[in-house]
């Protein structure tokens, strides 16, 4: 069984107007590639771009947060193959599974009844923040003094309904203040997409005492398959996604902050480069790479999905 936590294919589906479904589609992430690959449990996550990146459609954050969730419902009413994840136990090794989060607390506009709507959409993982500040917290950055800052008053509050509700807490793209305020707070907490930056010296990787922190508190963080987060890329360039750097962060997080933070969140369809694994069907290099290195099997299987099956 495989669980996969983070991905952005809903969003390139909804961006491009594709006819193409969930089911079967020409980018990373398709039921029929989750089989292939013997992924059981996918991660969809609800992200709009917002802070002028967002499309001139004439709509607000939230409104184009709940038409991307519009289209999660219409591929979800339409597929023949997925089935809706709510909890641990609707996810079994017979089926592929949709689970529902949300990227960025922001297009909620620190509104609390917008909290109560994501709740009844069935969102099961909460980011706080994607690379900008919002109502809720302040993003990673390579500026120290921004990169301090913690949750505001509306991201404890955020925080405390979600524990009410059995939500996990995301802290991929928080800033460090954010995380350590959170990791504090929340009842379930995770990274969905971050690697070591011991290992890559980013600002989204995490580091090691904040990878203990999340083991402590029976937490995960999920390996990022983007380029930028495996290796040095040179600025300005997409860059190479290879597993023997995802190699190099698994054993690295192993090493340093042991077995039970091990999972997995590719970030496909939200990344770009030279992806060596290009798809979820071709995860086996992955697991295969892992084991030459010398991870043992149960350990790989606790990072499949052992982990992340606890968490949920």
């Amino acid at each position: 069984m495989i669980i996969n936590l983070h991905c952005d294919t809903v969003l390139r589906l909804w961006e491009e107007n594709s006819p193409e479904t969930l089911d079967s589609n020409s980018f990373s992430v398709d039921a029929l590639k989750m089989k292939a690959g013997g992924v059981n449990a996918q991660c969809f996550a609800l992200y709009t771009p917002t802070c002028g990146m967002a499309p001139e459609d004439g709509l607000s954050d939230w409104e184009r947060l709940s038409v991307l969730h519009e289209r999660f419902e219409a591929e979800m009413a339409g597929s023949s193959m997925l089935s809706r994840a709510l909890s641990a136990s609707d996810i079994d090794e017979y089926k592929q599974s949709a689970i529902l989060t949300i990227e960025d607390l922001g297009p909620l506009g620190g509104n609390d009844e917008r909290l109560e709507v994501i709740d009844e959409w069935g969102v099961r993982i909460a980011s706080i923040t994607w690379n900008h500040p919002n109502a809720y917290g302040f993003p990673n950055s390579r500026d120290a003094a921004e990169m301090s800052k913690g949750l505001t008053s509306k991201g404890f509050e955020a925080i405390e309904f979600f524990n009410e509700r059995g939500i996990a807490v995301d802290v991929s793209h928080l800033s460090d203040g954010g995380f350590w305020d959170a990791v504090k707070t929340a009842d379930k907490i995770l990274a969905t997409h971050s690697n070591c930056r011991a290992v890559t010296d980013v600002p989204r990787n995490l580091t090691d005492e904040m990878l203990r922190a999340l083991a402590d508190k029976g937490g995960v963080a999920g390996l990022n398959f983007c380029p930028l987060f495996l290796n040095d890329v040179p600025h300005g360039e997409d860059g190479a996604s290879r597993v023997e750097d995802m190699v190099r962060h698994v054993m690295h997080a192993y090493k340093t902050s042991g077995e039970d933070v091990l999972a997995l969140g590719t970030d496909f369809d939200g990344i770009i480069g030279d992806l060596e694994i290009p798809d979820c069907s071709k995860l086996d290099l992955l697991w295969d790479a892992l084991e030459r290195a010398g991870l043992p099997a149960r350990v790989i299987d606790k990072m499949k999905s052992g982990n992340a099956l606890r968490l949920l």
